[in-house]
């Protein structure tokens, strides 16, 4: 039987470390690779080639969660994503979704229930922690149906931008993240300043809290 391919991108060292034993002792799972950050991550993929990816949203250092996953969905549009988080608000949940994931388990979850989570997004299918009623989790599908179908202002590389300038980023912190040039950064504040009818950067933070691109990280 061949067995379920796994890459944890997780920044906490000890925690990636008890999830690798875990699930390394599972009789059809495999983890083929390990990252502490994002961008890393994204190269892991190309090298591992994993059935399903497990993504910390919390990662300070390099490219935060929401980000990663943008990103692995633009460059691996059928890879599952189950996202591994301690946020549990409704918020986040409709934002991974609208990024793409496929899944989300709360780090406080009995561990069976990732290990069916697992199952259920390699089979194809989408699984969300049952902290979550099935009204609320039905409602951000329905939500994140909705927005799809309307015209999003934004690109996806301006929607990173808006993110990380909301969270406090330079313009030089953003160019080293993302591997483009401070210019280009700047051009893309002046377009969604533009798009937005916006003015300064704090409209523009309440812009990202009230759409759900700023989320506050919670307590280690």
């Amino acid at each position: 039987m061949s067995k379920i391919k796994i890459l944890l991108i997780e920044d906490h060292t000890i925690v990636r470390s008890g999830l690798s034993l875990f699930f390394n002792n599972q009789p059809d799972l495999v983890v083929v690779g390990e990252s502490d950050e994002g961008q890393d991550g994204l190269q892991k993929i190309h090298i591992v080639h994993p059935d399903i990816v497990i993504l910390d949203l919390s990662m300070p250092r390099g490219m935060d969660g929401f980000t990663t996953l943008q990103e692995i969905k633009r460059s691996f549009p059928d890879l599952p994503v189950l996202i591994l988080t301690m946020f549990d608000d409704e918020s986040c949940l409709k934002e991974i979704i609208r990024l793409g994931a496929q899944g989300l388990v709360l780090k406080q979850t009995d561990p069976n229930q990732l290990i069916e989570a697992i199952h259920v997004l390699t089979q194809g299918k989408k699984y969300f922690d049952s902290f979550f009623s099935e009204d609320a989790i039905q409602q951000c599908l329905k939500d994140s149906s909705s927005e799809d179908n309307k015209h999003h202002p934004l690109t996806s590389r301006e929607e990173e931008i808006l993110r990380l300038t909301a969270r406090g980023y330079t313009n030089k912190e953003i160019s080293e993240q993302l591997f483009i040039s401070v210019k280009t950064v700047e051009n893309h504040k002046s377009s969604i300043m533009k798009k937005l009818h916006l003015t300064n950067r704090a409209e523009l933070v309440q812009y990202a809290i009230e759409k759900g691109f700023l989320h506050i990280q919670p307590p280690l």
